[in-house]
């Protein structure tokens, strides 16, 4: 959300309350995330652009090294 990244809105600034910063994680990566809690979950229902899979709120994924190299593709929308 700092990053100030376009596309990446982040209304809310990371309190989970908005939905976006909608991202699309791509494969190897989409797979090493934990699932989205419900609450995440909850608030991907309301995304601007359709869930697919990968889908995930930016401001939840907590990046380690593990994640290093990690690559989203940008809805075509946030609001």
């Amino acid at each position: 959300m700092a990053a100030n990244i376009a596309g990446i809105e982040a209304d809310c600034g990371g309190l989970l309350t908005c939905a976006t910063c909608h991202v699309y994680v791509r494969e190897p990566h989409a797979a090493q995330l934990p699932p989205p809690d419900g609450d995440e979950r909850g608030m991907l229902e309301f995304t601007a652009a359709p869930c697919r899979p990968g889908s995930r709120l930016s401001c939840q994924i907590q990046l380690t090294d593990a994640l290093d190299g990690l690559t989203v593709d940008l809805p075509p929308n946030q609001h």
